[in-house]
């Protein structure tokens, strides 16, 4: 009877994540064709959420960049704490952990979907074609790193609740455009459950070096409003394969919509009673809406979590 009562449960949230992912293909959209080249982004703004990294950087050089920013984060406190053994033990261990965590958040998109399929950065995922990605967790933020054969190429930045300050979208975009300059507002055309609506889905700039910036809108499902900076010439190449991806595959069932037609190599139903108990250990891609508390704020921050107070 327990393991009916589990199945059934595990059935309902199946359902719900096929209804959701059924939901969003009939609401996909046709976006407006932008009317000429969307405006220069002030440069210094750009620096700003580029930080210290540049495009072409390999992964492990984008590893150690954060590494080394969060051992200058602890110098300080471990230079400060050597007359007391323990606590500066501590602060060391808590250091190592962190960049331990750091360089195991990496995911390789080698063409067997899985969670991150049907998470914030789905639209994001090209499957099968050299797409690796590494994700920080910054002071107020997440940080996500896309590598193309191993040359970085973008960075995507969710930022979180506090930060929106209760702002729409609209509202949200307005205060983005006076840090950046005049965006080109992109609207679709959706139609769902016969009911048709044009809305704004994104702000566009570019740099004159060659780099695209986007504000997006994430708020339906995740509650939030996304960075997106990239170079453009490889987004442009990589957004084509995404493209051509997602025509050569199957149509199939409801519930083959949310797995994408292939298997994950994880247990749809793993994690079941951690759900009913409310105990559940998320694994990447599955925290939704008002469940995840995602950030992203300035670049360059130190990370955010600390395991050892400062005092």
């Amino acid at each position: 009877m327990k393991k009916l009562g589990v199945s059934l449960v595990a059935a309902f949230f199946v359902l719900a994540a096929a209804q959701q992912a059924m939901a969003a293909k009939a609401k996909k959209a046709k976006e407006d064709k932008p009317r000429g080249p969307a405006p220069v982004a002030k440069a210094d703004a750009i620096s700003e959420i580029r930080g210290d990294y540049k495009w072409g950087m390999t992964l492990q050089q984008v590893v150690d960049k954060i590494s080394a920013r969060i051992e200058a984060a602890y110098k300080d406190r471990i230079a400060k704490s050597t007359a007391d053994p323990n606590r500066n033990d501590k602060f060391r261990k808590a250091m190592r952990d962190e960049i331990a965590v750091a360089k195991k958040n990496v995911v390789k998109f080698e063409g067997q979907k899985g969670p991150w399929d049907v998470s914030i950065i789905d639209q994001e995922i090209v499957q099968g074609q050299g797409l690796t990605m590494l994700v920080i967790k910054e002071d107020k933020s997440t940080r996500y790193f896309f590598f193309d054969h191993d040359s970085l190429f973008k960075m995507f930045i969710a930022f979180d609740k506090e930060m929106l300050q209760g702002k729409n979208f609209k509202d949200f975009g307005a205060a983005m455009q006076a840090k950046f300059g005049k965006a080109q507002e992109i609207f679709v055309n959706q139609s769902y459950l016969g009911v048709k609506e044009r809305k704004l889905d994104h702000l566009l700039w570019r740099s004159s070096t060659g780099d695209g910036l986007k504000l997006v809108d994430r708020s339906e499902f995740y509650d939030v409003y996304c960075l997106v900076l990239y170079d453009q010439s490889v987004e442009q190449r990589v957004a084509a394969a995404r493209k051509q991806f997602e025509a050569s595959q199957p149509k199939g069932s409801m519930v083959d919509t949310v797995v994408g037609g292939k298997e994950s190599d994880r247990d749809e139903n793993d994690n079941v009673i951690d759900r009913i108990t409310g105990k559940e250990v998320f694994k990447p891609g599955d925290r939704r809406a008002a469940q995840q508390n995602i950030t992203v704020p300035a670049p360059g921050a130190p990370p955010a979590s600390r395991s050892v107070e400062d005092k």
